[in-house]
Parts: C-alpha cells; structure tokens; sequence
C-alpha cells in the first residue's frame, strides 16, 4: 500500500516479481481530516485496537521498539510506546 504524496514522480516495481508473488499496489492519497475521526471513535470506545498490539514498550524502550518492528521480529503486528 502507497500511502500519502511520495517525494518522488516515478516508483519502479519488478513486474515480474510482483505477478509471482501476486501482490496488488493499493494508493492511499492521503489521510487528510480523518485522523481526529478516528481518535474520537476510539476515545468513545467504538472500535477496539486492543487486539493489534502485540508487544509493549515504556519510553525509555523506544529504540528497542522501533529496531523490533523495523526487524519484523517476534511476530510483532503493532509496537505501543507508552509515553508518561
């Protein structure tokens, strides 16, 4: 998924690769005016996100956070950084 405006005019992809493994390229614009949407509904409890956190960090583990999920490792979906 292409999510956003990319800095450059032209992305190249390896049809052939991108037959084999059948991957479909999906463009997102962008998120303009939907990210406070989104808060509110979590805030008002209508969707629940609890089930996508699969590991938990404190603060001062960000760069551990952020080294496991840029490593794709420990079959982590989503890394929550608690602030405070």
């Amino acid at each position: 998924m292409l999510i956003g405006i990319p800095r450059e005019n032209q992305i190249s992809f390896s049809l052939d690769l991108v037959r084999r493994k059948e991957i479909a390229i999906i463009n997102v614009r962008r998120q303009n005016r939907c990210t406070q949407k989104a808060i509110d509904l979590i805030v008002q409890g209508k969707v629940n996100l609890d089930y996508m956190i699969t590991h938990t960090f404190g603060f001062d583990q960000t760069a551990e956070a952020f080294d496991l999920v840029a490593g794709y490792q420990g079959g982590v979906a989503k890394a929550l950084i608690q602030v405070g």
